[in-house]
């Protein structure tokens, strides 16, 4: 009966354990109850469980009891020693009556002491693998453990091993879920961020996290040279890995991108690999580093590593599972930054030309110069390309219609060289690549100089030379010429922008060659109307002279219509010297020789000497004649008879074009408009007026208003154009 009730109670202890299985609490939790339910069964004194530490491979006690408290120890020892080891290595279960003569049986020293001899331990196994040993010391010296107290004990041990692989394996699922959500998060945040340094230092940072990693550090393949450079790195010394090269199919690193796979070395400086001189010089200690490679859109684009995982645990291949499957969205993310980078860069480039042209053209827009336009594009063309040598030739013909160029502006050059092709004889076609560039009308680069037989060496060590053709609607005008000594300055893109600069300055060039023959044209007109004014000015003043001797009578008394004639002559007279007086005005201007004489002016007397010599043509058209002067008016400073002029001219078109019975007002007050206080002359009338149209043209020479009332006075269109000059 007692050995049925023995196994009575053995069968609810399992039952017991079996249904706390069930339930959801942790693995130490559930051990704990394990050993509350074998201790009165087994009559223990002492309960372990050891378990292999994955990283050092040595066991310790995972749980522990002794005398019913709870302890910690701390030591552990190598999974291949003592009865502990046997067990573990033979995935087996040792019962025996006396500890120490069994370990002295197999042929080593006991561990520990305690008053009992009785001592059992079984395998915990998982996949028939040994993991870890579940240990009992009996409660009395005089304690033997039976063989159905072992079958209980390795029952409940199997309990115990499937606890701790759930307890395991819900560990590697929590782990695993929150690095999927840690993947997801960076993931998420990669892709929110298109700036690649950025992206860089996020996937770095991030991987070294979640690996728990002392450093880490980021290659990117040079497809120019093959190499992978570390772009960034963390870390205590990692600035100074930064910029460092190492070939592709070479260390860790190398290895990782060239077989395209994960690469783990646990001992760096046992690896051939591996370059000690990133240590030196970056004087930090390289214990083990994981490296995968980082692949997009089909290609291999650089290695991600991290090195020294916390608290001195080694890399895993889960681990290099998990940093493959972190690289693939950060490769994505660096491919995204690169293309956004390169994108943004061709753009920057595209607005800076665009700025760079509009500032050229602002440039030589501003002025019409011909010799500064030509020595801005000169200088632009130097400055785009980088280029110290260079010149700028425009097409012209000789005085036997032969064409060459003219060189109008040079950097770099021999003065002697060039000297004779700026005012002398003019550079044949038919020499240099300039010339064979104004010949066929398209761009010449020349990246070896020493090759093409049309090259002239003005300036000897030169490699290359860039030559534009400067065309104006489809005709070529001139070329831009530049020179290096290096065969490589001149890129595609220097090349494109010196084209648009030749087309811009084209216009710039044109236009300022056009404004310079305008203004000798209008030098010549405004020498021959100077001229003409003073040749008729002369005879003028001897047929007034004549006449007005004759009106007084000096040549004899002249009959009623003899003296009629005679102030028709007059008058006329004063008509043209009025008309030769204004184009002499009008030709001073022009020419710059329109001289002030400034000297202080009473504004009562400019009225009163202006409106004198009308009073009698206002009093004959039937007008009335307002003046209107403020009292004690200061004095001014002004030309006092060119203030006279401009208030004549004034009045003068007030009364031709305000009908019999209107009104000429003139008016001197002071205004404060301006801030400071100052004379204000006004003219008003109630004349004709004239139309929206015309209001535009007023101040243009020689314009009349289509008018009938107007065409019917006798005007040159000059007076107000000289008034609005004599004021400006």
């Amino acid at each position: 009966m007692k050995a049925e009730g023995s196994r009575a109670e053995e069968l609810q202890v399992l039952y017991r354990i079996a249904q706390a299985g069930n339930f959801t609490m942790d693995a130490d939790t559930l051990i704990e109850l394990i050993y509350t339910q074998i201790k009165p069964v087994l009559r223990v004194a002492r309960f372990g469980v050891s378990v292999v530490d994955p990283v050092d491979g040595k066991l310790g006690f995972t749980f522990y009891v002794e005398d019913d408290e709870r302890r910690y120890p701390d030591f552990c020892w190598p999974a291949d020693e003592g009865l502990a080891g046997i067990i573990l290595k033979n995935n087996s279960t040792i019962r025996t009556d006396d500890y120490a003569e069994e370990c002295q049986s197999r042929g080593f020293e006991p561990t520990g002491s305690h008053r009992a001899k009785a001592w059992m331990g079984t395998a915990l196994t998982s996949d028939n693998h040994s993991f870890g040993v579940m240990i009992v010391w009996a409660g009395s010296p005089t304690l033997r453990f039976t063989q159905a107290e072992e079958d209980l004990f390795v029952t409940v041990a199997a309990f115990t091993a499937a606890i701790l692989e759930r307890d395991t394996l819900y560990g590697r699922l929590e782990s695993r879920a929150r690095q999927l959500a840690t993947l997801n998060e960076i993931g998420a945040l990669l892709a929110s961020s298109l700036d690649l340094d950025e992206v860089l230092d996020l996937v770095v940072r991030n991987a070294a996290e979640l690996l728990d990693a002392q450093a880490g550090s980021l290659l990117l393949l040079d497809e120019d040279t093959g190499e992978l450079v570390f772009r960034t790195s963390s870390g205590p010394t990692g600035k100074h890995l930064v910029g460092l090269r190492i070939p592709a199919g070479k260390g860790i690193a190398g290895a990782a991108f060239s077989e395209n796979r994960p690469i783990i070395s646990e001992d760096t400086y046992r690896d051939s690999r591996w370059y000690p001189r990133f240590d030196e010089q970056s004087e930090f200690v390289t214990d083990s580093v994981l490296a995968v490679p980082l692949n997009a859109r089909g290609r291999t684009i650089g290695v991600l590593e991290v090195v020294n995982r916390q608290e001195g645990q080694g890399f895993t291949q889960e681990n290099g599972e998990l940093l493959l499957a972190f690289g693939a969205p950060a490769a994505m993310a660096i491919e995204n930054a690169r293309l956004f980078t390169a994108t943004d860069q061709a753009l920057q480039a595209r607005v800076q030309e665009l700025t760079t042209l509009q500032s050229i053209d602002r440039q030589l827009n501003a002025t019409l110069d011909y010799d500064a336009v030509i020595e801005q594009t000169l200088e632009w063309a130097l400055h785009i390309t980088g280029a110290t040598v260079g010149t700028v030739a425009a097409l012209q013909e000789d005085e036997n219609g032969m064409q060459g160029l003219r060189f109008l502006a040079h950097r770099g050059y021999s003065e002697t060289d060039l000297d004779q092709y700026s005012e002398g004889e003019l550079w044949p076609l038919s020499k240099g690549l300039i010339g064979r560039t104004v010949r066929e009308g398209s761009t010449t680069l020349v990246t070896d100089v020493t090759s093409d037989s049309h090259y002239c060496d003005l300036r000897p060590g030169m490699a290359a030379q860039l030559t534009v053709p400067i065309k104006r609607e489809r005709r070529v005008i001139g070329a831009i010429a530049v020179e290096s000594a290096n065969s490589k300055s001149f890129e595609e893109e220097h090349v494109a922008l010196i084209e648009r600069l030749a087309d811009h300055a084209a216009i710039a060039i044109d236009n300022a060659r056009l404004f310079e023959q305008v203004q000798r044209a209008n030098a010549a007109k405004t020498e021959f109307i100077s001229f003409v004014s003073h040749e008729l000015k002369q005879p003028m003043t001897s047929i007034r002279g004549y006449s007005d001797l004759l009106i007084k009578g000096v040549g004899g008394p002249l009959s009623e219509q003899q003296a009629q004639f005679v102030n028709v002559v007059r008058s006329n007279t004063g008509r043209m010297g009025r008309i030769v007086q204004d184009l002499l005005d009008v030709s001073r201007i022009e020419g710059g020789q329109f001289d002030l004489e400034m000297g202080p002016v009473a504004p009562e007397e400019i009225v009163t000497e202006a409106t004198q010599a009308f009073k009698q043509e206002i009093t004959a058209r039937n007008q009335e004649l307002i003046v209107e002067v403020s009292e004690g008016l200061p004095t001014v400073t002004g030309d006092r008879g060119r203030l006279i002029q401009v208030l004549t001219n004034l009045i003068s078109n007030a009364t031709k074009y305000t009908p019999e019975g209107g009104k000429v007002t003139v008016r001197a007050d002071v205004v404060s408009d301006l801030g400071t206080p100052c004379v204000r002359f006004s003219i008003l009338d109630t004349g004709i007026g004239m139309a929206p149209e015309e209001v535009e043209h007023l101040f243009t020479k020689y314009f009349r208003s289509q008018q009938s009332a107007v065409r019917g006075v006798q005007g040159t269109g000059l007076g107000l154009v000289i008034t609005r000059s004599i004021v400006e």
